[in-house]
């Protein structure tokens, strides 16, 4: 007969919801000791943001994307002698909304995925959506939960005067401003220092016809040019979508597309030398999007997944003013992540766009990441791995959009074109050596580029239990891991000296979770060529299992 500790599910050995909920903070910016040693290129600072937190006094957030956003930053310093070192502030960016939670048992407003009461039901529903928003919400920043991405120095939104800009231990030098982002089309401003939540934007202080209240949380950049690109969505009964630029010298912005779709959840889009490409995948509003006010959230108002809900793929000339000048379709499929893109001349001497993303099969993801299925301590992980592990797990795909068009796209009506051709399925690789939040060397952005890194489920976790690094040219991977550890996105910080495209290290902010009730979160630096670990610099605390970061190297930080 099995014994209780053999019959035991194998993810529940791998504790992680201290990740989860963790009310650790430093404002104080404090060294970190360090074990092994990191490269002096690597100077500059990691910004990490995502949420830290899902309870307070009786209230729970339901679902990871609502989760109390956090901030943290890892600043770090090359010295004289060669050695490097590490100082490490943080700081909660919600505390209004926090305490609102505690007091009301709500956060109000539309979340991602956050359930309601059942005895509220339709009658109520309907009628929040005619509630006035609370008169501080658009003047405290700390009432507004935008921590997804981030976005330093973003052209276009206003900028921290010079005297506030120093780094730490930097004098003279410093981020122009710090901007945290979401799938909304809100912004929130940090101090690039303190990380003190200062103001709120949106895209529509860009430019007056970005007035959708949807968006990408993942913009785009020209390498070249510092240009930044991202789509707004405005729903209605004819769903319009409009493809910008701001641009990195002036800070003005211009629409160079705009056309109606299907409204869907898009977290990114591709970006390569000549084109904005935006597919719509198969996880479209309901009604167009007017379902959500009355959900009052993201996830209840998508339609079930259906594979006639085909991939809409637009291509959109940023160069010459053309607009939108293509459109594919792909089957039915789901994305939160694009990898790259880039183009290539085909056979005939037309251009061809190659599209990389990481790839679900159906939108089971999105319900996984309901903390009752995500946490080693959730009522429904095990149940949920065994039924839906599969599904919610991803696989790399490659996309070539053949022929692109010099000219524009005649269409004729609010539907999709009937002459939208098939985008080719060029490349796969298989679901065990893939890993999600993938990352590049960012000297690769919009050329061919050979390596992704990503974190990975490999099944012996609820969550994640380690790194990747994914061959796409041979389909092979190499991976990090440490048991009880469970890793953040991996940010790629190249060598300046290099000349391999994997000569670089990664930085992960991994959660050791091995002793409970005494974890820790540390710095992990790994040799991005062999993925073996170089140094770890310890926090005194938990950092938070949060989404995405952004190293700005010091060679990179401006005036």
């Amino acid at each position: 007969m099995a014994s209780q500790a053999e019959s035991r599910p194998p993810i529940l050995d791998w504790p992680n919801e201290a990740g989860f909920q963790t009310l650790h903070e430093q404002h104080d910016p404090t060294s970190l000791p360090i074990t092994g040693s990191i490269p002096a290129y690597a100077a500059g600072v990691l910004y990490r943001t995502g949420p830290s937190s899902y309870k307070v006094g009786k209230f729970s957030c339901s679902h990871w994307f609502d989760g109390f956003g956090q901030t943290y930053r890892f600043e770090i310093i090359a010295e004289e002698d060669g050695t490097t070192r590490v100082v490490y502030n943080s700081r909660k960016a919600n505390d209004a909304l926090i305490d609102r939670a505690r007091k009301a048992g709500s956060v109000g407003g539309i979340t991602f995925g956050q359930r309601r009461d059942p005895c509220v039901g339709i009658f109520g529903k309907v009628l929040s959506i005619f509630r006035p928003a609370p008169s501080k919400e658009s003047n405290d920043p700390s009432l507004v939960n935008v921590a997804v991405t981030l976005r330093p120095d973003m052209p276009g939104l206003p900028s921290l005067p010079p005297s506030k800009r120093e780094i730490g231990h930097s004098p003279n030098i410093g981020i122009k401003n710090l901007w945290t982002g979401t799938d909304s089309a809100r912004f929130k401003q940090l101090d690039p220092q303190t990380l003190e939540p200062l103001a709120t934007s949106s895209q529509k202080s860009l430019h007056s016809r970005l007035k959708g209240p949807l968006s990408g949380a993942h913009s785009q950049t020209d390498p070249l040019t510092g240009d930044v690109f991202n789509y707004n969505l405005e729903l209605g009964l004819h769903a319009t979508y409009r493809i910008f630029r701001t641009s990195a010298s002036t800070g003005e912005t211009e629409i160079l597309a705009t056309f109606p779709s299907k409204a869907a959840y898009i977290h990114s889009f591709f970006l390569s030398e000549d084109y904005v490409t935006l597919a719509i995948w198969s996880s479209r509003y309901e009604k167009n999007g007017l379902k959500i006010p009355i959900e009052q959230n993201i996830l209840e108002a998508i339609s079930p997944f259906s594979p006639s809900n085909l991939t809409h793929w637009y291509v959109i000339d940023r160069r010459h003013g053309h607009g939108l000048i293509a459109e594919f379709e792909s089957p039915a499929a789901f994305s939160f992540h694009s990898i790259n893109a880039w183009q290539e001349t085909n056979d005939e001497e037309d251009m061809d766009i190659l599209a990389e993303l990481i790839e679900f099969e159906n939108l089971d993801v999105l319900h996984k990441f309901y903390y009752e299925n995500l946490t080693s301590e959730g009522k429904n992980s095990v149940s949920f791995d065994a039924k839906f592990g599969q599904t919610s797990t991803p696989r790399l795909a490659r996309y070539r959009l053949e022929n692109i068009p010099a000219k524009p796209l005649k269409r004729s009506s609010h539907s999709s074109s009937k002459e939208a051709r098939k985008a080719k399925l060029e490349l796969t690789v298989e679901k065990s050596k893939v890993g999600e939040l993938p990352t590049i060397n960012p000297k690769f952005v919009t050329r061919q580029h050979r390596y992704v890194y990503g974190v990975v489920n490999r099944g012996y976790s609820s969550f994640l239990d380690g790194i990747c690094k994914t061959d796409t040219r041979t389909g092979e991977a190499l991976f990090w891991d440490d048991r009880g550890c469970t890793p953040g996105e991996a940010i790629f910080v190249a060598n300046p000296a290099g000349d391999g495209e994997d000569d670089g290290v990664l930085m992960s902010v991994v959660l050791d979770g091995k002793a409970v009730g005494k974890e820790r979160s540390f710095l992990l630096v790994l040799d991005a060529k062999t993925m073996k670990e170089m140094a770890r610099a310890e926090v005194n605390g938990v950092v938070g299992l949060g989404f995405h970061g952004v190293h700005v190297q010091q060679s990179e930080i401006k005036v």
